[in-house]
């Protein structure tokens, strides 16, 4: 099988050697890496901590009989143990024990690499584990989210990578926990070019001309978003001389090479050991991206002032100033509970320094890639169109500096997750104006691509915000400071690439834009204060996630004329995009029977070939991306 405009797609691609069903090992350090050396670390602790008391325990009678005095007081030597213990005649012995132990560690480590196997196929990604209990996981390539590279600082230090794939619903997730760092990217590599071979994409258009255009003209809108040369600044240390002699060279595998935080891969490895320094030190940002001009990085001082700019560390400091300031002056020991605030800070400090440093969002062939972390290393590939909504977000403290942040909703992740752990969405941590216009164009094709999209965008981030419908005469009793702001719109009515744009808040702006073939319903309500005001609430409802569709206080009249709208194109658009994937399935190749469900598992036999992916397209049972949601439903006008 072969991918239209990319490196071919082949079982042989992938690492180790395959068994005749297919399926393939992980590396052999899995088992210890998992738990193993957990046990290893624990057991040294204990020992080392506890050993006057064990040798209490056992060997207590024999202290008192003369010979060796071994000092029970926990003041004495390690050496006072190896003494006695070679006296006694129970050196051996112990040894013995050590190593009975490292032996059993060994084996059912080597036992539990046996039976942990993973597989690829044309339709999923499986993956099997357990002795006694088994587990055996299935992630359908069309259903397939994100695939994240993840690398705590000890799998880093043994060259060591998990790869998470993420799937639509609660709880879809399949892990391969470990293999080499190279083959972890190989595997990476494979599973998002099936994936959009499978839904009929082929070479997706992230950073990448299309079928009908040329480089010149994919070029154009880039840098009309910036400026004349936005990425030759040090904001992203990509010199426009060097891409083009990139540009013109052979694009370096990303599956394979290392890639420093400029993106250009690392020299040749002379040795083994230059070779896992530089796994150890990969960014894992994709080639492709520096000749597409679609890198975009966050530099250190930004990210430090965002983050004590942040809303988290100001309510922090203020708590803590009024916290001083009341123990001056009623209760002295009241100061003491800044400690605990303190700590709390210092939680929030790291975990966002952490999460942000060295953030890079690259846009490759069939994915947009983002890659952060100091100590762990967490990057995530994301296929296109599994994006469902973005928000750009301005704080306060932000607004003269023009910092924004983005964050998106896809399907997969859990309720705290989805709707809480506001990290996990991040795709820009902290950036300008110019680089939320290049995450918005990456992450939604077709959105901010030539110039008149670009200035739509920029007006609605920090404009006036020109032809959005804005809130209703009496909407401050529900806005409050955030009236002036408020605004929602159609863009593009009437094309594939239409989408639902709100704009809102006082405090904090944002923009959030969700494309309306990712709506699973459209809601028209009001609310109690609503109804005495005369206004209405519009909704449009996706997956769960952090973006929330929603423009509140519009006048009534309005708001049913835009619900009209945004009905009539949410139908028409989600109509032509069933009878598109019905037509990308019937042209696939006929495929062998499927395969029967292993005992056991409740693994599904996979659909046919030819089959439709979904019933009639309509309002009231959206085709959407997570299994189990309820269905949308599309009320009338009150």
């Amino acid at each position: 099988m072969t991918e239209a405009g990319g490196p071919a797609i082949s079982d042989a691609a992938l690492p180790g050697n395959a068994d005749a069903e297919g399926w393939r090992r992980l590396h052999p350090l899995s088992p210890l890496l998992r738990g193993g050396v957990v046990l290893i670390v624990v057991a040294g602790i204990v020992f080392a901590n506890f050993r006057d008391h064990f040798v209490n325990l056992f060997f207590s009678d024999r202290f008192t009989g003369g010979g060796v005095e071994v000092d029970m007081n926990g003041e004495g030597d390690i050496v006072d143990l190896y003494e006695y213990l070679a006296a006694e005649g129970l050196l051996l012995l112990v040894l013995g024990g050590v190593l009975l132990v490292l032996v059993l560690i060994i084996v059912f480590s080597w036992v539990a690499w046996r039976f942990a196997t993973y597989r690829i196929g044309e339709d999923d990604v499986e993956a099997r584990r357990g002795v006694l209990f088994r587990t055996h996981r299935r992630a359908p390539l069309e259903r397939i989210q994100s695939v994240n590279l993840q690398r705590s600082l000890l799998a880093r230090a043994f060259g060591l990578t998990k790869i998470e794939i993420v799937t639509a619903g609660q709880g879809g997730k399949v892990e391969l926990a470990y293999l080499a760092h190279g083959d972890a990217k190989t595997v990476r590599e494979q599973i998002v070019r099936r994936a959009a071979v499978k839904r009929g994409e082929g070479s997706a258009p992230g950073g990448f001309p299309g079928p009908s255009e040329t480089p010149e003209t994919a070029a154009a809108p880039r840098a009309a978003a910036s400026g004349d040369n936005a990425f030759a600044s040090g904001d992203y240390a990509v010199a426009s001389g060097d891409r083009a002699a990139e540009a013109s060279g052979a694009t370096p595998d990303p599956a394979t090479t290392a890639v420093g935080i400029d993106g250009r891969p690392y020299a040749p490895a002379g040795d083994r050991l230059s070779a896992r320094a530089q796994d150890f030190a990969d960014f894992d940002i994709d080639p492709a991206a520096l000749a597409a001009d679609a890198l975009v990085k966050v530099p250190l001082g930004r990210l430090i002032g965002s983050i004590a700019l942040g809303w988290e560390a100001v309510v922090v400091m203020l708590i803590a100033v009024l916290v001083v300031a009341g123990g001056a002056v009623f209760e002295p020991a009241l100061i003491l509970t800044v400690i605990p605030l303190g700590i709390v800070m210092v939680g929030i400090v790291f975990s966002q320094f952490n999460k942000g440093f060295n953030f890079a969002l690259s846009r490759g062939r069939d994915a947009i890639r983002t890659g952060s972390g100091l100590t762990s290393t967490m990057t995530e590939s994301i296929p296109f169109g599994r994006i469902h909504a973005v928000e750009a977000r301005q704080p306060l403290l932000w607004r003269p500096l023009g910092w924004w942040r983005a964050r998106i909703t896809t399907a997969g992740h859990s309720v705290a997750q989805g709707g809480q752990n506001a990290t996990q969405n991040v795709v820009l941590p902290v950036g300008t104006e110019a680089d939320v216009l290049r995450v918005i164009e990456a992450l939604l094709p077709g959105v901010g691509d030539d110039e008149r999209g670009i200035a739509a965008l920029r007006d609605a981030l920090s404009g006036a915000g020109t032809g959005y419908l804005g809130a209703g005469p009496r909407a401050g009793w529900v806005l409050w400071f955030g009236r002036r702001r408020a605004g929602v719109a159609v863009a593009e009515t009437g094309s594939a690439d239409a989408t639902l744009r709100i704009r809102r808040g006082a405090l904090t702006r944002s923009l959030s834009i969700m494309p309306l073939v990712r709506a699973q319903s459209v809601q028209l309500r009001r609310p109690l204060v609503h109804r005495w005001l005369g206004l209405a609430s519009l909704q449009a409802h996706t997956v769960l996630g952090p973006v929330r569709m929603e423009m509140r206080g519009i006048a009534l009249e309005p708001a049913r004329e835009l619900f009209d709208v945004l009905e009539a194109d949410v139908l028409r658009i989600q109509n032509a995009e069933a009878r598109e994937l019905s037509d990308a399935q019937d042209r696939l190749p006929e495929r062998p029977p499927a395969r029967v469900a292993e005992a056991g598992t409740g693994i599904p036999a996979p659909r046919a070939a030819g089959a439709e992916p979904h019933g009639p397209a309509r309002l009231a049972d959206v085709p959407g991306d997570v299994p189990g949601d309820a269905p949308g439903n599309v009320p009338g006008a009150p």
